[in-house]
């Protein structure tokens, strides 16, 4: 079992879980539950397939993508004054801050 995408994994669901609770937004729930169950899936493979190393860099850098695309939806809306929750904003940061931690230390391991 790899502990990094274990790690990952965890904390990202957790922000999922987290960001429901606090905002009511299904689509926290949803992603953050998908994704962290992806990513714990990749923990369990890594180290006996060797196609999963890259599969969870590849993993890593979409969920880098979308989570960097949700920040700056929501830092715009928030700009144009929508009722935009600051509280969405910084565990979505948060969640991209993580994952480009994570793809950082898993390419310093390979």
């Amino acid at each position: 079992m790899h502990t990094l995408y274990l790690n990952y994994g965890i904390s990202i669901a957790a922000l999922g879980l987290v960001g429901f609770f606090l905002t009511h937004a299904k689509s926290a729930l949803i992603s953050g539950l998908a994704s962290g169950a992806i990513l714990i899936l990749i923990s369990f493979f890594v180290d006996k397939v060797p196609v999963v190393k890259i599969i969870g860099k590849v993993v890593n850098i979409l969920l880098i993508g979308a989570f960097g695309w949700r920040v700056i939806k929501a830092v715009m809306a928030i700009m144009d004054g929508a009722d935009q929750s600051l509280v969405k904003v910084i565990l979505v940061s948060t969640m991209l801050l993580i994952s480009i931690v994570s793809l950082i230390l898993s390419l310093k391991k390979s």
